[in-house]
């Protein structure tokens, strides 16, 4: 074996004492051999094991020289004293990170151009061209290869052409020729083309006379098409297709805009079969400080939706009606300041059921927005100034109700909150100042402007094996108000004392757990809470509504959000915890709580909302949490006993699995007694809700997916999903059938000489969502995407 290294100058300086019928044996006796594998083939690496690609593409390291130098080695190295240097047999040629191998190469120092025959294979970058012939220059990083085939790695993109031409790094032509994501080997689906231009840094490619083939089927054909070949490049994203049984088909077409580095757009055609065409946008911009996204959709006239409250028997025409939708959103900082947007309205409380959120985008605006579910958009916005030890809060908050059964809810317009701490040695005190002024949708309820000061001081004491914290706070509230009820007044002012003392032990063991060293806590807790008793029937419930107990709600100094109730108490409240840790790492995998409080008084203040009362009850219901982490296997469970009656007010178990290859299973039970509900907005006793997301096979290509969500007191079935997604390196596709119950509405029906008839309607809503991807082209979907990681937690689209 013959190596140099030399420069193309040295090159040309070389003295060899060769004749020119040497070198015509020499090319006699290493002819070009026919190709052995494609450039695909040659960095394939396959593998075993569930997994959705079979294998990986390997790009081997090449070795870094000197800049500008040329490393050569052959079997046979030939020099011509024009300039001309000739190798043979196993030639390879490294320059500045880029790779020549092939059975006979030539190089002109004159010119700095090559030329390579016999397994020719050029490595630069993120690419690989092969091929029986290649001309080129490793200086300019020019090349032209005929009957040639390429990989991308980045891009998992392979082909062939009768011609393939490299312009630069990340230019590359292919005249004639094709290209997939498929393994090798495996072409589902194909782009052929006249001519197809590739720019790889900026992650797009250009087709002349192209067709989209699958199965080697033409289904698609373009004059010219330009499309993305990575993220964020303009292009055509593929479509997604889908039915429901209002909607029909329903064919969304979505284009990216790349505009700039920090701006860009989508623009979606869908067309909704049975409603009509509709129009989507998204513009998105940042800058050094802050983020921004104005989002838009406006469907004209549908022709299926009439929201009339109010119906007529003697005049029941259809009226068609817009639907549309806009939203903004920012976040931002700058030093000290930060700000946050974010507002969304919709047309009618109908749209997110009907339309689900953009179809053609992955943000998180419509990651948001496909949660149709729920009871209200809120629209929120707040600026604050931070400082070491204090921090300021302007902010606005709204809703646009979509449950026409729930009560509207009040709006801050605007609300100013000062709030700060500070540490005297052992003593913590803290301070907030709140105004706010409450308005509501709702002519009839009372609104104003609420004052707020909250101050507190604790003064812990902590030790490894415990703590003892007394606590003292005051809170003092001042309403102005309109609208009141007659008798309440339009003034209010009122202080409230409380006073805390929380103290915990903490005792430690060491023992083994399945064969290895782990550690178990044993924390008993006790928390003594006084709460002086105020008059508050007369004051608003402006934001305040009842928290949920719980065993981390025995040590709370109020059973109430907001400021507008503070529930009076002469209480203590034991408890104990258990903790559990793995010595290797130190993590918890075991957590079991127990607890209950005693009352010394009976409670006063009380808010009307609730049928359960137990204002005299001497002891609260007993409060169990367990929290298990056990490989693939977390177990969470609450319980909630009243031991006074032998009742359990609610109870909460469920289980969740998380396998290799995004598996996923899901099992929740849930139970609340008809005494704790809330009056007006009951909900069902007993729910279960199981969901899977499960590989199939030994591929995991095939993947289950499925949901059951049912309430056992009526014997309804909430929502029921079932669906099959293949998923490979190649191509991805699903079909998914879901059922489920829409939002109630209430309806008044009306008819000649009687007052009108007040319903509740709760339809039942099927469709049939489905969604296909050519891996390399574009991303799968939104809409489906976002509905079943809503209906399915832990699922993870795979890309």
């Amino acid at each position: 074996m013959l190596r140099t290294t030399k420069s193309p100058a040295s090159l040309r300086s070389t003295k060899h004492a060769c004749l020119s019928l040497t070198v015509l044996c020499l090319t006699i006796a290493f002819p070009a051999t026919h190709l052995a594998q494609t450039a695909a083939e040659a960095d394939w690496q396959a593998t075993t094991g569930p997994a959705q690609c079979q294998g990986q593409y390997v790009q081997p390291e090449i070795p870094g020289g000197e800049t500008g130098q040329i490393d050569a080695a052959a079997g046979g190295i030939l020099h011509i004293e024009d300039g001309t240097t000739t190798l043979v047999k196993d030639v390879r040629i490294q320059r500045d990170g880029r790779e020549l191998t092939g059975d006979f190469a030539t190089l002109d120092a004159a010119t700095d151009t090559y030329t390579a025959e016999g397994n020719v294979m050029l490595r630069q970058g993120d690419l690989l061209l092969q091929g029986a012939k290649i001309t080129g220059s490793l200086v300019t990083d020019t090349a032209a290869l005929d009957n040639a085939s390429f990989l991308m790695h980045r891009h998992k993109l392979r082909g062939s052409a009768r011609v393939i031409r490299q312009d630069g790094e990340d230019r590359l032509t292919i005249r004639d020729g094709a290209f997939t994501s498929c393994e090798p080997g495996d072409n589902i689906w194909s782009v052929s083309a006249r001519e197809i231009n590739l720019h790889s840094q900026q992650g797009y490619g250009i087709a002349r006379g192209m067709k989209l083939r699958v199965r080697d089927v033409p289904i698609a054909w373009f004059p010219w098409f330009r499309f993305p070949i990575g993220d964020r490049q303009s292009g055509l994203l593929w479509p997604s297709v889908g039915s429901d049984s209002e909607g029909g088909t329903d064919i969304a077409i979505p284009w990216y805009f790349n505009l700039a580095p920090h701006y860009d757009a989508t623009w979606t055609l869908r067309n909704i079969h049975r409603r009509g065409l509709m129009h989507e946008g998204e513009f998105r911009f940042m800058n050094s400080y802050s983020t921004n996204t104005l989002a838009g959709a406006f469907l004209p006239s549908d022709k299926q939706f009439d929201d009339r409250n109010v119906i007529d028997p003697a005049n029941p025409g259809f009226e068609k009606q817009d639907r549309w939708l806009t939203h903004f959103s920012h976040r931002g900082r700058q030093g000290p300041w930060s700000s946050m947007i974010n507002y969304t309205r919709v047309s009618d409380i109908d749209y997110l059921e009907d339309m689900g959120g953009f179809t053609g985008t992955e943000s998180e605006f419509d990651r948001a927005l496909d949660r149709s579910d729920a009871p209200a958009l809120l629209r929120q916005g707040w600026l604050t100034y931070t400082a070491a030890n204090w921090r300021s809060k302007l902010e606005l908050r709204s809703f646009q109700s979509l449950n026409q059964i729930q009560p509207a809810q009040y709006e801050t317009l605007p609300r100013l909150t000062l709030s700060g701490h500070r540490r005297f040695g052992r003593l913590r005190t803290e301070g907030l100042l709140q105004a706010t002024m409450f308005d509501s949708p709702d002519d009839h309820d009372p609104q104003g402007t609420r004052l707020v000061a909250d101050l507190s001081a604790r003064l812990p004491f902590r030790k490894s094996w415990g703590y003892l914290t007394p606590g003292l706070r005051y809170l003092h509230r001042d309403y102005r108000l309109d609208d009141t009820r007659p008798g309440d007044g339009d003034q209010a002012s009122t202080g409230t004392v409380i006073a805390s003392l929380d103290a915990g032990l903490v005792f430690e063991r060491s023992l083994s757990w399945r064969g290895a060293s782990a550690t178990q806590t044993l924390e008993p807790r006790l928390y003594y809470l006084y709460v002086e008793q105020d008059t508050q029937d007369h004051l608003p419930l402006f934001d305040t509504t009842r928290l949920t107990p719980s065993y981390d709600g025995l040590f709370r100094q109020t059973r109430y959000s907001g400021y507008d109730r503070i529930g009076d108490a002469n209480r203590i409240a034991l408890g104990v915890t258990s903790n559990f840790y793995r010595d290797s790492d130190g993590r918890n995998f075991l957590t079991a709580s127990v607890g209950q409080a005693f009352h010394f008084k009976d409670r006063r203040v009380q808010d009307g909302d609730f049928t359960a009362r137990d204002s005299s009850a001497d002891t609260s219901p007993v409060f169990v949490s367990l929290v298990a982490h056990l490989r693939s296997w977390r177990l969470r469970t609450t319980w909630e006993q009243n031991t006074e009656e032998d009742t359990s007010n609610r109870g909460y178990f469920s289980v969740a699995w998380r396998g290799a290859n995004r598996a996923v299973f899901n099992f929740n039970y849930a139970m609340i007694g008809e005494a704790q509900q809330r009056n007006g907005r009951p909900r069902q006793d007993e729910e279960t809700d199981i969901s899977i997301f499960w590989p199939l096979g030994g591929t995991g290509a095939w993947s289950l997916i499925g949901r059951w969500n049912h309430g056992w007191d009526t014997g309804q079935t909430i929502e029921s999903l079932v669906g099959l997604e293949y998923n490979n390196c190649c191509w991805a596709s699903r079909v998914v059938f879901r059922r489920h119950l829409e939002e109630p509405r209430r309806i008044a029906v009306t008819t000649q000489g009687a007052a009108p008839a007040f319903i509740v309607d709760r339809r039942v809503d099927s469709g049939i969502y489905f969604e296909f991807q050519l891996k390399g082209l574009a991303s799968l979907g939104g809409r489906l995407d976002n509905l079943l990681g809503n209906s399915i937690p832990g699922f993870t689209p795979k890309r």
